[in-house]
């Protein structure tokens, strides 16, 4: 079969090995001209690289992002898949093992992270986030891969880097899923954009965890946000104690830590449906509703593994700088995270004023990350109608922003200091 896998930059050149193992004759696209010349001189010895499209009606099957618009293949859409898609082609023979799929806006990485602190001591697991590839055995931790993003063609890199079978994987995905999991999950798809040069939206994309879903799974997703709360078909999970099969109750947010209970309702889980309440909380660290979340997510894909309905504690590990209190006296909360955006924003200085006086804002950082670029128009609006006192900007991301705020609150310089402060850094 000839083939054509579309973008080196996101995986195209993992997947292009992948098929042609499999036999394939294949052709990949570098579009971005991102490829090294070492990358360009090791790959053209497997198969061939091209940095225009070709014509595509000369391949059998064409493989492209989903972020890639589909206007140039009009006339062969009946040969087209996604990288998606074809991961699940691709790595289904891989796989004997339950496998967890997250995608959504912001708070996936720390979703993941909590899931597995709560499952390592009794399971192995290969996980994949934006963090990079790990491997959790009785052994330990061991990264098996940094400084990757969650683009769908990592799934295969992790299960051809994993040193033995896990009992379990757990995988963070960028826009959507594979339809490789017995458990899909859409977190959220609050901060939502277009894609594929405005063909399509983000939200569009991440839906395909469920309409791409495998026979039997169990789809979970987001019943506080409005863009996911009508889909049918699926099980809810509610921050907020909507009814839902996954639902917090009794939510407390203290300086010293986060307390709640997870009420679940016939949530569909590996050893059938399960219902039932934990008890969980939080070590002093986390700060505010974007916590609860992704405890709740993490606390459903454990309970979803095994089923005890014991108590839990999270401690501060799975939340490293993302929304975190840095220092008690004064108290300074910091979150460092490439998925720092508009609607993340509003949702930190939102959790931050719940515990907190407004006195200093601090926000800058990297104005484009592995996760994309932000609008620095949309986020200077939210920060003019908040109510802090002082507003210190600073890095690339924060000189973007300073043409847009002006007046005496507003410096160019980030200082620290002894007041109560939220600084936001793009990483």
């Amino acid at each position: 079969m000839k083939v054509m896998v579309v973008d080196a930059t996101h995986g195209g050149i993992t997947l292009s090995e992948e098929f042609r193992v499999r036999g394939d004759e294949v052709t990949c696209v570098d579009i971005h001209r991102t490829m090294s010349k070492e990358e360009l001189e090791r790959c053209s010895k497997h198969f061939s690289v091209e940095r225009d499209l070709p014509d595509p009606s000369r391949y059998d099957l064409i493989v492209k992002p989903v972020h890639f618009p589909s206007e140039p293949f009009r006339g062969v859409e009946d040969r087209l898949i996604t990288h998606h898609q074809a991961v699940r082609t691709l790595a289904c023979g891989l796989i004997r093992f339950p496998v967890v799929e997250i995608t959504g806006s912001f708070g996936k990485t720390t979703s993941v992270l909590c899931a597995i602190s709560l499952l390592k001591e009794r399971f192995s697991i290969l996980g994949l986030t934006s963090k990079g590839i790990c491997f959790h055995s009785e052994r330990g931790s061991e990264i098996l891969e940094d400084n990757i993003s969650a683009t769908p063609a990592n799934i295969i890199k992790a299960l051809r880097l994993v040193p033995e079978a896990p009992d379990l994987a757990i995988f963070e995905v960028s826009l959507g899923g594979t339809g490789l999991a017995d458990l899909g999950i859409i977190k959220n798809v609050y901060d939502d954009y277009p894609i594929a040069k405005g063909t399509s939206c983000a939200s569009k994309a991440k839906v395909s965890m469920m309409t791409d879903r495998k026979n039997g799974s169990t789809v979970l997703v987001n019943a506080d946000d409005s863009k996911l709360s009508r889909l049918v078909g699926v099980q809810h999970f509610s921050p907020s104690g909507i009814r839902s099969e996954v639902r917090a109750e009794d939510v407390r947010l203290r300086p010293d830590g986060i307390e709640f209970t997870v009420s679940f309702e016939g949530f569909r889980s590996l050893v059938g449906p399960i219902s039932g309440t934990r008890r969980v909380k939080s070590t002093r660290g986390p700060v505010g509703r974007q916590h609860v979340e992704n405890m709740l997510v993490g606390v459903a894909i454990a309970s979803y593994i095994t089923w005890n309905g014991s108590d839990i504690e999270f401690s501060a590990e799975p939340f490293e700088k993302k929304m975190v209190l840095e220092s008690l006296d004064p108290p300074r909360v910091i979150n460092r995270s490439p998925s720092v955006s508009t609607k993340s924003i509003e949702a930190s200085i939102r959790d931050y004023l719940e515990l907190y006086l407004p006195v200093k804002l601090e926000v800058g950082g990297k104005l484009k990350t592995t996760c994309g670029a932000v609008e620095p128009k949309e986020v200077a609006n939210v920060i003019r109608t908040s109510p802090f006192k002082e507003v210190a900007l600073f890095g690339e991301f924060g000189n973007s922003l300073a043409q847009f705020l002006e007046g005496g609150r507003f410096t160019k310089t980030s200082a620290v200091g002894a007041v109560p402060s939220l600084i936001l850094e793009r990483t």
